[in-house]
Order: structure tokens, then sequence, then C-alpha cells
């Protein structure tokens, strides 16, 4: 498979899930080259390791697919260091900062937020509703999160439209591995840029503490003869911001794109809205955003007939498990309600899984029932195929044109 897996070739970023399914059936666990790592691809076998905390280190989640060039580092040297992230931390360490966090997700406060995301979303809508096009990614589904998490952030809305971009840039630095230099500089100094802005924001918010996810973060780096690690709480922040917007701008993207190439349960959405929270779940599953995260082993673990050296980095393809026939009937099928559907892995599995999943999760159903119910007709605007971010561990449509019929 290392020989015949080409990750960056633009038909793979396209449509990666023929070749995940050859990989499944001729070898699970393998050497990719152009990745510079292993790679998993069953259900049992991504599952059993996201579990292995004590085998598999989650330090090195997001480090680049390649060493960046001399310019790079001289601008990263600028800002801060991007490792202590919450995704970056093992047992027992990860746990203590888990259950910190976790104070600023409680089941009541995400609740508490569904009027202002419906809210928020409205009034997106509202701003083009009576053009009968738009580009969905810039109009809706970018701004959307990012006003959720600059609120729960306790950023101003004139502020918080920045972190779309930073965000981006986040995911381009450290995931394409295939930049060309000048880019890859560009990138870097704009997420300097957000570390430095996010900086001046703890600075400040730790003069004046509010009840918002910032205090918490800064509390949580606080230690407790009360020095704030400085790194520590922008690495939170940054990490916020970047799963915050990127992950639930690809989520809604990749939602709307599947319903609109299946009118039949997108007609079956407009007809009973409750069904938004099955379509959200089914698209987790079909096309996630998160399509692969990854691990380092700590000692040299055998699965199967292959053994997986020590430090060597294993990257589990979470959007290839969720397609993997023994769990799923039809993978390839979009289909809201389908039975089973809690078994993907869309959010991770184990003592990693996704913090903002329910934030997430309210998110796409609040949004997928405002545009469903608000555009009548919805479709896409042409017959060209919806291109895709071109980044190893994410994935979300460039851009979706969209149609829809206009009251007159």
């Amino acid at each position: 498979m290392s020989r015949v897996f080409p990750f960056f070739s633009p038909e793979v970023q396209q449509d990666p899930y023929p070749l995940y399914a050859q990989a499944r059936a001729e070898e699970p666990i393998f050497f990719c080259e152009d990745l510079g790592m292993w790679v998993a691809t069953r259900h049992a076998d991504v599952t059993a390791i996201l579990r292995d905390t004590d085998r598999f280190s989650s330090r090195l989640t997001t480090v680049s697919v390649k060493e960046p060039p001399p310019e790079v580092v001289a601008v990263m040297r600028r800002g801060f260091p991007r490792t202590g992230s919450i995704i970056h931390l093992d047992p027992p360490e990860h746990t203590s900062v888990r259950r910190r966090m976790n104070a600023a997700f409680t089941p009541h406060r995400i609740a508490s937020l569904e009027g202002a995301i419906s809210s928020l979303a409205n009034q997106l809508v509202d701003s083009f509703e009576a053009t009968g096009r738009t580009e969905l990614i810039a109009s809706f589904c970018g701004p959307l999160p990012v006003a959720v998490i600059g609120d729960i952030l306790g950023v101003s809305r004139a502020d918080s439209g920045k972190f779309g971009q930073w965000a981006d840039d986040s995911a381009r630095l450290l995931m394409s591995g295939q930049l060309p230099t000048d880019e890859w500089v560009r990138v870097a100094e704009s997420v300097v840029t957000m570390q430095h802005y996010l900086a001046e924001l703890i600075s400040a918010r730790r003069s004046t503490p509010a009840d918002d996810l910032l205090t918490t973060l800064i509390q949580t780096a606080t230690a407790p003869s009360g020095q704030l690690d400085m790194t520590k709480a922008v690495s939170y922040a940054t990490a916020f911001v970047f799963a915050g917007h990127k992950t639930t701008t690809d989520l809604l993207g990749n939602a709307l794109r599947l319903l609109l190439l299946h009118p039949e349960q997108l007609a079956a959405l407009v007809r009973e809205p409750s069904l938004a929270a099955a379509a959200v779940e089914e698209t987790l599953r079909r096309d996630c955003p998160v399509p692969g995260t990854a691990r380092v082993a700590n000692v040299d673990v055998k699965i199967g007939d292959v053994t997986i050296p020590k430090d060597a980095r294993i990257l589990v393809l979470l959007g290839s498990a969720n397609h993997d026939e023994s769990v799923f009937e039809a993978p390839s099928k979009f289909e809201l309600g389908r039975a089973g559907s809690g078994e993907h892995l869309g959010f991770g599995r184990g003592v990693h899984f996704c913090l903002g999943a329910p934030l997430a999760r309210l998110q796409g159903r609040v949004a997928l029932s405002v545009l469903t119910q608000r555009l009548p007709g919805l479709r896409l605007a042409d017959e060209r195929p919806v291109k895709f971010r071109q980044v190893t561990m994410f994935r979300g449509p460039v851009s979706l044109e969209v149609a829809w019929d206009v009251k007159r």
C-alpha cells in the first residue's frame, strides 16, 4: 500500500474512500511513505489504538507532516511553542486538565446556547435570503462557528471575525505538508499573530475574570502558587479557536453537500426538521470533518501481523473506520436514521473524545434546521463537483455554491 497510497494527490483528496476500502481489504495497517507514518484503516484497530493510552501517546498529534524550512522556523520562534494543548496530553496530566475544562462544557451550559446560536444562524440567513444564491462556506458555514466560539471565549464579535482565517492558516501550517515556502511563511506569520492576540486577551482577562471559557482556560493554566503558564494558556486557547471553528465549518459544509447530493434525504429533513440531529450523525460517519488523527508508539506494538516500532507515528484513519463494512452496512450510502450510527468515530474515541462534541452537534442541528426551513428548493447552483481542501487531517468543501426559490 505504501507505493499506491498517494495521500496528497488531488484524486485521493477529492474522494479517498475507494483507496481506504482497498487498504482495509489488502493491508489494513501499512507504512505510508508520503506521510512518513504508519496508517491504520479498520474500525477495530483504530478504536483499540485510540483507547490504548499506555502504548500510544498523543504527544505529537498535530506535528507537521514535514519538517518546516528555516524561514518558517524563524517566524515560529517569534510566537509560543505549539505544545501543551490538551490534545497533546496523556494521562494522568490529560485527566486533570480535561476535568477542569469540562466545567465550560456542561450539558446545561451547552443547552443554554441554543437560542443564541439559532439567532446567529437566522441573522446570517437574513443577509442573503433575498438574493436566491450564495456561497455557503463564506456566508454561513464559516461565520456561524466563528461567532459562537468567539462568544464562548468572551471575545467581541468584531475581533472574533479574525478567527476564521487564523484557524484555516493553523490547519495549513500543520497538515498540508506540501506548501511552497513563501506560503508556509505567510501562514506561520498568521499563526504567530493569533498567538500574540490571544496572549494579550489572556492578560486582560486575568485581571478581570468572567464567566466564560477563556477564564476557565486561564485557571487551568495557572499553578496552585498562582503562576500563570502563558504558553499553556495560549496553547489551550489556540486549540479551541482552531477546533471550534475549523471542524464545525467542515461539518456543516460536509452535511450540506451530502444533503444536496441526496435530494430524497434533504426532502425528508425539510418535511421533518427533527431529523437534523440524524443528519449530523450520518455526516460524521459518512464524511467526517476530521478523517484522521495521529499517535506515537511508546513501545513496540504488534497489531495483527504488523509491528509498529517504538517512537513511530501512526495515523488512525477515522474516515476509513467509519466506512468499515464489518460495522456499517452499505457504508458509502448516506442515510438519515441509519441503524448503528452511534458506532461512528467522527469525534474520536477514548479519553480524547472531542470535548466540544455537544457544541458541534448543537450547531449542526440548529444550522441545518434553519437553512432547510428558510431556503425553499435549496439546491447546488451548478453541476461542477464540489472541491475539497487538500490537507491531511481535515476534510471540508472549499466552497458550496447554492441556489433556492425566492418568495416574491
